[in-house]
């Protein structure tokens, strides 16, 4: 009867640290879901000064995720999580600096966790004829939108504008057109033209990380004419919330509504 009481309890200390155990795992790990990751930047669709006081402390992780790309041997930087409201809900969007089959020069990127799309923001064109921004997938294939080729006039390069901050802007307006295109009218037009504030301003400094070394005569042809450095950028992304507040809201009345 002693044996019998000593199985016993060996048994119900036994269920009790495998219960234990068991509580430990699906409260620690297992199937449980991962943390979502914290945004560098969340957007707001209505409040403009919300937006442009956020825009303008982006300089340093806009720098941070070039820099490493001045190294020829780097393929990917560092991303920048991108927290945009949609008619959905908030959706995050990933940015990063690649090199890729899109282009071997550190260009633009931005994925969609939501529903795994993704595009790259590449260089076309040529110097006789103008630059084009493009957006293709992984391998450099041009991407379309309702039998529409997502190419877009960026640089008439028979004109020359007055300082570098007009490149910029003129950079910024399109990308925000690109961008409203690509996604679809799932975000507003005031999202898109703060959407194409970052992208612009993140696809110069990659070509800055470049150098005038690339090889690809209309990036060249842009890094020389546009008189744009790291300065230009920092004092464009730094400016005072009140001329962020203006552009945003003229790019953004310059878009079309997308169906």
């Amino acid at each position: 009867m002693e044996r019998q009481d000593g199985e016993l309890a060996s048994d119900v200390l036994g269920v009790a640290v495998l219960g234990s155990a068991l509580l430990l795992l699906s409260g620690c790990g297992g199937a449980s879901a991962p943390p979502p990751v914290q945004a560098d930047l969340a957007l707001n669709a209505t409040d403009d000064a919300f937006n442009a006081q956020r825009l303008r402390s982006l300089y340093t992780k806009l720098s941070a995720m070039a820099e490493p790309m001045r190294q020829r041997s780097v393929r990917e930087s560092p991303p920048f999580h991108l927290q945009v409201p949609t008619a959905q809900g908030d959706e995050p969007l990933v940015f990063t600096l690649v090199r890729n089959g899109a282009g071997e020069y550190p260009h633009l990127r931005i994925a969609r966790p939501k529903t795994g799309e993704h595009v790259n923001f590449v260089f076309g064109g040529s110097v006789a004829q103008g630059i084009t921004l493009r957006l293709t997938d992984d391998q450099g294939r041009i991407l379309q939108r309702d039998g529409q080729s997502l190419e877009f006039a960026l640089f008439d390069t028979r004109s020359r504008s007055r300082a570098p901050q007009d490149w910029i802007a003129t950079g910024i307006r399109i990308a925000s057109l690109a961008f409203l295109v690509w996604i679809g009218a799932v975000v507003v037009r005031g999202v898109a033209a703060a959407v194409g504030f970052v992208a612009f301003n993140l696809i110069v400094l990659g070509l800055l990380a470049a150098g005038l070394g690339v090889a690809i005569p209309v990036i060249r042809w842009f890094l020389e004419s546009s008189g744009i450095d790291w300065e230009t950028v920092r004092r464009f992304v730094e400016q005072t919330a009140e001329t962020i507040i203006a552009l945003l809201r003229e790019v953004a009345n310059g878009l079309p509504r997308v169906r």
